[in-house]
């Protein structure tokens, strides 16, 4: 029987069954979770290796300012690595070393905690919010607390392994580099839409954490002198915190300011605790209204709620990396959709406003 003639300039692969739409777009949401849950299965694994390509990222232009300098390859890359697995050590031992200092404070404000906690418990009974007795102490007891801190302290001995990892893959990442755009365009072309994503997304990412790590240390040097002029303990520790926050949008302020206002509390009363977010909050509004505009380059054009959801989506996949690292995976996310036709109107979705010169 004679077949019906098919359009020209049409291939039996592009032309799709009617309705097969929704069964190509279901087939790749199960494809999507299969690979997020295989992410979290392997995330002790992956995390290393993501923080090594990003930090490979972010060293890479150290290595050709020093050969510029004169400097040969090898050493240009040493001193590279070197300088970036010693900062990496460095905050590894201020914060092994806080944590054990907090474990030890931790059975001093006992009684303390139990005064705030009955405290805030009248207060809420004045409004009429009744809450268990047992309840929240239950939560909150300093058993409890050096229980969470001794797992974080136990976690972060068990972080050998991942700074192995780590190195090995900065190393091998910024050996690479230098060849990988050559060896890219033998394998795809010169034009190819991926290799102008994959460009695009190292220049985006590289701005964003460079300028993300500049106002995060002016945020961590300021919150540092602040809590060391209010004597709250451990301000190393929490202005680490800070510098990580930074690179979390919208939430990470939020995050850095718990612990230090509630061992400020704990420590030396309600006026050092108040002390503490006042601070806190004038240091936020210089850095993101004042530093922030000014210094370039900070936009990835992502849609807020994109932002804000991904920071939720990586932080299940991963675990508590997977928000400092939200970001920097969703705009590489965001550029490979770029890069196929296909899945462009994706990436158009995910953007804070469509852009015109994408092709």
């Amino acid at each position: 029987m004679p077949t019906a003639a098919r359009p020209r300039g049409t291939t039996a692969a592009s032309v799709a069954p009617e309705g097969s739409g929704p069964v190509y777009g279901l087939g790749a949401l199960v494809l999507v979770l299969l690979a997020a849950l295989t992410l979290r299965e392997v995330s002790s694994l992956i995390v290393p290796v993501l923080f090594g390509l990003f930090l490979a990222l972010v060293a890479s232009p150290l290595v050709s300012a020093l050969e510029r300098r004169g400097a040969s390859h090898p050493v240009a890359l040493a001193t590279a690595i070197g300088l970036v697995l010693l900062i990496v050590l460095a905050a590894v031992a201020v914060i092994a070393i806080s944590i054990s200092q907090l474990v030890v404070l931790i059975p001093r404000y006992e009684d303390r905690l139990g005064q705030v906690i009955e405290s805030i418990r009248q207060f809420l009974a004045g409004y009429g919010v009744a809450i268990d007795p047992e309840a929240l102490p239950g939560m909150l007891t300093p058993g409890a607390l050096a229980s969470f801190v001794q797992s974080t302290a136990a976690a972060i001995s068990r972080t050998a392994a991942a700074i192995f990892v780590l190195a090995f893959t900065l190393v091998y990442a910024l050996a690479g580099a230098a060849s990988l755009r050559s060896r890219a365009e033998a394998a795809f072309g010169q034009q190819h839409a991926l290799l102008a994503g994959v460009g695009r997304f190292g220049l985006d990412l590289r701005r964003f954490l460079v300028v993300r790590a500049q106002l995060g240390l002016f945020a961590a040097v300021l919150v540092f002198v602040l809590l060391l002029a209010l004597g709250v303990p451990l301000p190393a520790l929490w202005s680490l915190l800070v510098f990580a926050a930074s690179f979390i949008p919208n939430v990470g302020t939020i995050i850095a300011l718990v612990p230090p206002t509630i061992l400020a509390l704990l420590d030396s009363g309600l006026g050092a605790a108040v002390a503490v977010v006042a601070g806190f909050t004038i240091i936020n509004f210089a850095q993101d209204y004042l530093l922030q505009p000014k210094m370039m380059g900070t936009e990835l054009n992502l849609s807020p709620l994109v932002i804000f959801l991904s920071i939720i989506v990586w932080a299940w996949i991963l675990g508590p990396a997977g928000a400092l690292l939200a970001v920097p995976l969703t705009v590489g996310v965001v550029a490979l959709l770029e890069a196929s036709p296909g899945s462009r109107g994706v990436a158009t979705l995910m953007r804070s406003h469509a852009e015109a010169d994408l092709r």
